[in-house]
């Protein structure tokens, strides 16, 4: 690597200061910020919207793609790069960047090609044709990166051989650090649950509410859900209809202080997402030890382990889930502190920020 130039299709740290920033914008500003601290000069590529902004039109969603490759091409004639890192979606997006990678091909520059989008795993359910199409575009990148184990054969069920696959993590943001001290079961003090994320129904919110109405009776617990979202409002008619507004509340998006205070007094993160690539979420909660009750997708079984940091449940199964939580509820003293233990260990040894981004730039040496 001669070059100490990168190019990052990513999102602008200083554009977008955003409190709920979601995977690409935490990710791009871990990167930038490596790159500045180690003397790297890096041009973004700015492709942060998010996933639940329906405000812009197809057409408009194609003219700012069609500028964003002018860009990338512009970059290239005016000087060489020693690589670009690619964030990618799924969907229309996935296409664009591609078309992104092939530039970068064409400009004998090497790229790390990420795909953060979970529900880009359906591929492996779809038909002949479409699958076809997807294992010959993934031949383009030089790169790809794979964010768990998951990720890592879903890419070889498709063909790509292992030296195109890099395994990456995701890291914590900037703001936030590990907890001294693992969780512990106190006597008297019910179990707190937190879900934090967007209030979508694909997030896992109907199988929430039903666990919650099954166990609500049998055990002293609280919940609370931190996020907005379309079935914000409906979570909180739930709530009141059933009169369980002393233990349950939906709080909508908070303030940092508020979010720090509920998520530190809080004793399991639940997230029974039907699709994720890797949640930042989940890496916010295991900072602070707690241990996880999620659904088995995307790359999260590689930091969610099985009854030993927290408990994986099949997506749309509210039957897993009660099961889950009352594997925690039945023994919060014999599991609490050993599984919050575990997964402190486990936030140190995979989500690092200057381990993870190091992996990234020496992909281009």
């Amino acid at each position: 690597m001669t070059s100490t130039k990168f190019i990052l299709v990513g999102a602008r740290q200083d554009k977008h200061n955003k409190k709920h920033p979601g995977g690409v914008l935490t990710l791009s500003a871990g990167l930038i910020d490596y790159a500045t601290a180690h003397g790297f000069e890096i041009e973004v590529i700015d492709t942060y919207r998010s996933s639940f902004d329906k405000s812009i039109s197809f057409i408009d969603n194609m003219k700012q793609g069609l500028r964003r490759i002018k860009s990338l091409v512009r970059l290239f004639r005016n000087e060489s790069f020693a690589g670009v890192i690619i964030f990618s979606g799924a969907g229309v997006g996935f296409y664009e960047r591609i078309v992104m990678s092939l530039v970068c091909r064409w400009y004998k520059t090497r790229d790390l090609f990420v795909i953060v989008d979970g529900w880009f795993l359906q591929v492996e359910k779809a038909g002949f044709f479409k699958r076809s199409v997807v294992k010959l575009l993934l031949k383009i990148p030089y790169k790809l990166g794979a964010s768990g184990k998951n990720w890592a054969r879903f890419f070889r069920s498709l063909e790509v051989p292992d030296h195109k696959i890099l395994e990456v993590k995701y890291w914590l943001p900037a703001s936030f650090t590990v907890a001294a001290v693992p969780k512990t079961a106190l006597p008297q003090k019910p179990l707190k649950f937190i879900f934090i994320g967007w209030m979508i129904r694909e997030k896992g919110l109907n199988e929430i509410i039903g666990s919650i109405s099954a166990l609500y009776n049998k055990y002293p617990f609280s919940f609370v859900l931190i996020g907005g979202g379309t079935m914000l409002e409906e979570v909180r008619t739930v709530i009141t209809t059933q009169h369980w507004e002393e233990r349950v509340s939906a709080l909508g998006w908070v303030d940092d202080a508020k979010f720090e205070k509920e998520i530190s007094s809080s004793d399991i993160f639940v997230l029974p997402s039907y699709a994720e690539g890797f949640p930042m979420s989940l890496i916010e909660a295991m900072s602070k030890g707690l241990p996880a009750i999620c659904s088995n997708v995307g790359g999260i079984s590689d930091s969610v382990i099985h009854k030993e940091n927290g408990y994986l449940v099949t997506p749309r199964s509210t039957e897993e889930l009660i099961r889950g939580m009352t594997y925690y509820l039945e023994s919060p003293d014999l599991r609490l502190e050993q599984h919050s233990r575990k997964t402190l260990d486990i936030v140190k040894q995979n989500h690092d920020c200057e381990t993870n981004c190091r992996l990234y730039f020496d992909t281009f040496r």
